[in-house]
């Protein structure tokens, strides 16, 4: 059974905090300090995961196991990374993206990007945007390789997140909507191409009366 998106419930609220945990433990064993500390843990805080479950914006990865990945996918540019030079509307913003290290191995990562691209893309945004630890140079490559590009880096002293990266938002190959966005793309093409050959027949015609 591959994992497919659903939108969390407020019941799912401790499966993500125990992957969180367990990231942040993960993390923590190879060096790193990428979510030493959980900001805005106080349910009542507009930024807390059961506030961002309540919004809509928090999605999780289920198999016969359970939870095996989440993600948050919105629109809310943070102001002190992404500037209004940015056209902070213009794209969704993808944050705490875990996936457990049960499943890890199995590309739920790059499939979870992807799924993320193309809702960007339904919904008429250009980009899909995250922010990670500037320390992650790993992570970092990591988003290279899965078609981000480096924005640039935003060094704050009170924020360990800073790297800025995003990608282009698509709709997968094959789907009605990618089919219905080439076909009218070819069809843009064949009718400015017609229009051309009008022209110069017109002008043809022309010259001969």
């Amino acid at each position: 059974m591959n994992p497919r998106p659903s939108l969390a419930r407020p019941e799912d609220a401790a499966a993500i905090r125990s992957l969180q945990d367990e990231a942040r433990a993960w993390l923590q064993a190879r060096g790193s300090d990428q979510w030493s500390t959980i900001r805005h843990t106080d349910p009542a805080s507009p930024r807390s995961l059961e506030a961002g479950i309540d919004r809509g914006e928090v999605w999780v990865w289920r198999d016969r196991s359970g939870i095996v990945a989440t993600a948050t996918l919105d629109d809310g540019a943070d102001p002190e990374l992404w500037t209004a030079d940015d056209t902070p509307d213009d794209a969704l913003y993808l944050h705490r993206m875990i996936v457990s290290r049960a499943a890890a191995g199995n590309h739920l990562g790059a499939t979870i990007i992807d799924w993320a691209a193309h809702r960007a893309a339904d919904l008429g945004r250009h980009w899909v945007r995250l922010d990670a630890w500037r320390s992650s140079t790993g992570l970092h490559a990591y988003y290279l390789r899965q078609g981000f590009q480096h924005v640039r880096t935003v060094d704050l002293p009170h924020r360990g997140s800073g790297a800025l990266f995003q990608r282009r938002a698509y709709y997968p190959a094959g789907t009605r909507l990618d089919t219905f966005m080439k076909t009218a793309f070819i069809v843009g093409i064949s009718l400015t191409a017609l229009g051309y050959i009008a022209l110069l027949v017109a002008f043809s015609v022309s010259d001969w009366t």
